[in-house]
């Protein structure tokens, strides 16, 4: 099995899909013996849970079934062919808005993951973000009931804590800030913020457990390395052999969490998290941006420069870090992986994909 995995996903990440296995032993000794929907299984954070859930069940020799859904599951589908048990992979290809859960699956874990974080739609489409956000939830929230779901994860975002107050080292589930309202771009913030309401009013009213995960940033496989993600676009410059050029004074503040931590941390949110409780999701160790980018060039292409856009007259610096002590302490997970290991593990996983491993 090993070997099968290594072929087809690369080394990388044929460990990664180990250690995951092992952090999380007791969580998915259960999990993968239970019927689990993940909403946006195509996506960066989907494909993380898809995987290493398939992984262990095959491992742990799991009766559990999966239901994966996107918009577009295509490639997704390829590389789940790469597990055994794939007559218990069900997909299901649909709107978040407009999601129906089979009447012949019946969950008793759902992950709701399906939101687009996309910069460029909620620059363009605000309103079409927060109908995506809060619509799908309300969907997702009636199917999960419907179907007799018994534990939803969902996957909120550190943005609804508005701005980081730049004195503030850590941002702890305490902190009573919040987007501004009077800003179109703060769609995607205000959106979350209204999902996890909805999420804890239903399990007020309606008997599930809820919780949500705030995530932060992330540097892993599968990351979008062409977005609006500062991390991938400077991975993407070093691995493809140009120069990084920071848009700004880089002196903003940021923390990155591999892939292999977020679904350890995940994977004991949806098993042991408390209902109606928020748990941020991400690393505590911060870094500038521009440190991000000289690091990046010192572990991935000494060959390539960094230069910086500097602003003299107008400070844009920000910070964006969380305090994780929450969830750390409460669940017993802690980061594996520094920032080094971090960039390194991914680098490697590229150079992988493109020497023909699937993605």
């Amino acid at each position: 099995m090993t070997d099968q995995i290594e072929k087809n996903f690369g080394k990388i990440l044929a460990e990664d899909f180990e250690t995951i296995l092992e952090e999380s032993y007791t969580d998915l000794d259960c999990l993968v013996n239970s019927n689990i929907v993940i909403t946006g299984a195509s996506g960066f954070i989907g494909k993380w849970l898809t995987f290493s859930w398939l992984y262990a069940r095959q491992k742990l020799d799991g009766k559990g079934k999966i239901l994966l859904t996107s918009r577009d599951l295509s490639s997704l589908s390829k590389l789940c062919e790469s597990f055994e048990g794939g007559r218990e992979i069900a997909y299901l290809e649909s709107d978040i808005r407009t999601i129906t859960i089979p009447k012949t699956f019946k969950p008793q874990f759902l992950i709701h993951a399906a939101t687009p974080a996309s910069a460029q739609l909620n620059k363009d489409d605000p309103t079409e973000m927060l109908s995506t956000i809060i619509d799908g939830q309300k969907q997702v929230l009636q199917q999960g009931m419907q179907s007799g779901v018994e534990n939803i994860l969902f996957l909120s975002s550190g943005a609804v804590y508005g701005t980081q107050p730049p004195d503030m080292r850590l941002m702890n589930e305490t902190y009573v800030g919040g987007p501004s309202l009077t800003s179109a771009a703060s769609a995607y913030h205000e959106g979350k913020r209204v999902a996890e309401l909805l999420g804890n009013i239903s399990a007020d009213r309606g008997g599930l457990r809820f919780t949500t995960g705030r995530l932060f940033a992330f540097l892993a496989p599968y990351l979008p390395f062409n977005t609006h993600f500062a991390a991938g676009n400077f991975m993407l410059d070093a691995l493809e052999n140009r120069n990084i050029e920071i848009k700004s004074d880089g002196q903003s503040v940021r923390s990155y969490q591999y892939g292999t931590d977020l679904c350890v941390f995940l994977w004991a949110l949806l098993n042991r998290g408390q209902s109606g409780e928020a748990y941020n999701v991400g690393s505590d160790e911060p870094i500038l941006i521009s440190d991000l980018a000289l690091k990046i060039r010192e572990i991935v292409n000494l060959h390539i420069d960094v230069s910086f856009q500097k602003r003299d007259v107008v400070k844009i610096s920000s910070r964006y870090v969380p305090d994780i002590v929450k969830v750390t302490q409460n669940l017993k997970v802690k980061n594996r992986y520094d920032i080094a290991q971090t960039i390194s593990r991914t680098s490697a996983w590229w150079q992988d994909s493109n020497k023909g491993i699937m993605q």
